[in-house]
């Protein structure tokens, strides 16, 4: 039980990390596109929405595949690669809705095509960033562990 309880801390971690990231980035864009300023909250809102949603999709992702290798181990194309199916999780959960309901495909591309893009690429970015940046940590053991290396791996 420790070991599941210790990836969902990890999962629910990395969610609330991308979350922050992607409301300053969707933020940062939406004022960029001179988007109004009073609708700059619910901008915000809606990017730490899907980058908490993300962020636990590579979480979950990178702990199934990449469950016996250690943070050094990890190859960061592969990492860029589960990133940005994570980052692609919501928008292709709603593919086959979209699709399915007659929607027009002269649309798709500018509303369905190209955030699915930009999606990818950040969590390729994040899921990058994130590995790397768990590389730098210091690898100090919490009270009660028995090593050193950190494992993506539960007990």
């Amino acid at each position: 039980m420790k070991g599941f309880l210790r990836r969902l801390r990890g999962i629910i971690g990395t969610g609330i990390t991308w979350a922050v990231g992607w409301a300053g980035g969707y933020s940062v864009v939406s004022v960029v596109i001179g988007a109004p300023l009073s609708g700059l909250g619910a901008v915000a809102l809606a990017g730490a929405i899907f980058g908490f949603i993300a962020g636990g999709s590579f979480a979950v992702i990178l702990s199934i595949t990449e469950r016996r290798r250690a943070f050094d181990q990890l190859s960061l194309w592969r990492v860029a690669v589960w990133g940005g199916l994570g980052g692609m999780a919501l928008p292709l959960f709603f593919a086959p809705r979209l699709i399915g309901a007659g929607f027009p495909l002269h649309l798709l591309l500018t509303t369905y095509l190209i955030p699915l893009a930009v999606s990818g690429l950040m969590g390729a970015g994040f899921a990058t960033g994130s590995v790397a940046l768990a590389r730098r940590a210091d690898t100090k053991l919490i009270e009660g562990e028995d090593d050193s290396t950190l494992m993506l791996e539960g007990d």
